[in-house]
């Protein structure tokens, strides 16, 4: 598995984050499930057995994937489990990818680094981290089961 650039600490003057294009199309299918964790509704096993399908064709470490949940997915639409109405269909998904570019692109090193602040992660992440501690597990098993083509019957079944 081939590790892609992390975000942490790259930018120009401390400030925005430099991806290429074709890293920012790589990183939206991961936005897109992560999302899922913030929606104003409870999540079943098979959801979470469909983020962690698009987690684990990502070619993401699972190191990087946590910053991307952390620093990229949670800022943007933690509020939303905060509102008394708040989104539980799913995202608007170009919503959602151009406010993570956006503020890939210019909110400020400190404000990134608050996410990893005890006090800032907690609140934006209160409701997701038993969901993400699960997440981790399921990739982490589909990551170690032998690749299956679709030819022959699943050697799990």
């Amino acid at each position: 598995m081939r590790n892609l650039p992390s975000p942490i600490g790259r930018g120009v003057g401390g400030e925005g984050l430099i991806f290429d294009p074709s890293q920012l199309r790589q990183r939206e299918p991961v936005w897109i499930a992560l999302s899922e964790l913030w929606l104003d509704t409870e999540l079943a096993d098979r959801d979470l057995e469909s983020i962690a399908a698009t987690l684990a064709e990502s070619n993401f470490s699972l190191a990087a994937l946590r910053e991307i949940y952390l620093i990229e997915v949670a800022p943007v639409v933690a509020p939303n489990l905060l509102s008394v109405a708040g989104v539980w269909t799913g995202f608007d998904e170009r919503w959602l990818c151009s406010t993570i570019r956006h503020n890939l692109q210019h909110r400020p090193r400190y404000l990134r680094f608050l996410a990893w602040f005890p006090p800032t992660r907690r609140m934006m992440t209160y409701a997701t981290e038993a969901h993400w501690t699960k997440l981790v597990e399921l990739v982490a098993k589909r990551r170690a089961e032998p690749a299956w083509t679709g030819n022959a019957p699943h050697p799990l079944t």
